[in-house]
């Protein structure tokens, strides 16, 4: 196939932009099906697909749910063919003439169990091989579904929003703002580069959580009584001020997916993936202590709201609700996902929870949701509750 093929199908899918949708979920299955997936430039093919969607304004969520679908699909028959022909697989092209490949999937399957069907989809190199080899090394069906379609609910997004926003970004001509640029940018540099200093201090001094816990606290505690002094009315101010030029038309209808991040339905989500790898792993102690976190957190909100609302000591405070769980939550499951696992697992998953926290809070702020103050009080108590179970795991 060459360019002129490409550039013909992209000018026929955006003069009929109803075949989008199943476009995006033939290449999410052929991108997830064993042997096809290894020479198919599927990435790049949903990004321009999904650019495509977001350009021409289609709804967000049918393009969502074609390409859950199509990898679904795709992984589920990688998985069956490796379930019934075993062995055979290995006869199969590529495979018969670089077997390190298979050889590779299943040694990040030895090492991972599980994880590997969740964190393979996400990974290029053995993302079309992990189901496959799931299905060799003899992975209960039933296991393995569930498995599947939890994890392709959160590739679904993770794949196909940056294409589909970015294509609603270029659909209108407004220029972009240098308070948006200096934000991004901010959030791309601390999403990299925090994760692997923090894991680096602590693997390196070994301090305990509880300093940690601390920090949190005196954080927390310094915006309570900055609401109390009147400080925290002046930099909500400053920073909405700030703000101001980035409320754009198609950058609020970008932050209010983004905002979904921290919806009652994607946290569930995670939480049932974490809360189900738990169980299923006989780690009773752990889903434990998370359960009574998030119990002790939302009891913790509901406090602070009932105080701000009968004119109590924190009248005025508000932290918000969507960044305190979506912290909680994305932090807890990275931790589960990394622990005791090798530096670039930790600083992925690390990065991962932390842009996509940084990501939610900052759509607080675009959609004039929550002032500054909150969301980095919000922010804040997820911290403090996620790092109290973690205090309590390790005095377990």
């Amino acid at each position: 196939m060459d360019n002129a093929y490409f550039d013909a199908m992209h000018i026929w899918l955006q003069q009929n932009t109803g075949w989008i949708g199943p476009a995006i979920a033939m290449v999410a299955c052929l991108e997830s099906l064993v042997a096809v997936g290894i020479v198919l430039p599927g990435v790049a093919m949903l990004f321009a697909l999904a650019a495509i969607a977001g350009a021409a304004s289609m709804s967000v969520y049918p393009i969502l749910l074609w390409a859950f679908l199509g990898a679904v699909v795709g992984d589920g028959v990688s998985y069956l063919l490796g379930y019934y022909y075993h062995e055979r697989v290995r006869c199969w092209w590529p495979f018969n003439r670089h077997p390190q490949l298979l050889e590779r999937g299943e040694d990040f399957f030895s090492k991972y169990g599980v994880l590997s069907v969740v964190t393979g989809r996400f990974v290029g190199p053995v993302r079309p091989i992990i189901p496959a080899v799931a299905g060799m090394m003899g992975m209960v069906p039933g296991y393995f579904f569930t498995v599947n379609v939890i994890s392709a609910l959160a590739w679904s997004p993770v794949y196909l929003l940056p294409g589909y926003l970015t294509g609603a970004a270029l659909q209108w001509h407004d220029t972009v703002p240098d308070q948006l640029l200096v934000v991004l940018l901010a959030i791309t540099c601390i999403t990299i580069l925090l994760p692997p200093v923090l894991i680096s201090v602590h693997r390196h001094f070994k301090p305990r959580f509880t300093g940690y816990l601390v920090l949190a606290s005196v954080v927390l505690a310094l915006l309570v009584f900055s609401e109390w002094g009147g400080l925290l009315e002046s930099i909500n101010q400053r920073v909405d001020q700030w703000l101001a030029v980035v409320q754009l038309p198609w950058l609020q209808k970008v932050m209010y997916w983004v905002n979904q991040i921290g919806s009652i339905p994607v946290l569930s989500i995670f939480s049932a993936g974490g809360l189900f790898w738990l169980y299923r792993s006989d780690r009773l102690g752990t889903l434990f202590y998370l359960l009574c976190g998030g119990l002790s957190m939302v009891c913790s909100v509901w406090l602070i709201q009932w105080l701000a609302d009968n004119e109590g000591p924190l009248a005025g405070f508000d932290p918000s609700v969507h960044t305190t769980a979506t912290a909680y939550v994305l932090f807890s499951f990275a931790v589960l996902v990394a622990e005791n696992r090798p530096f670039k697992v930790q600083w992925l998953w690390a990065s991962v929870a932390l842009g996509l926290v940084m990501m939610e809070a900052f759509s607080q702020l675009v959609l004039q949701v929550h002032w500054f103050g909150d969301v980095m009080a919000g922010l804040c108590l997820g911290l403090f509750w996620w790092l109290v179970i973690l205090v309590l795991k390790k005095l377990s």
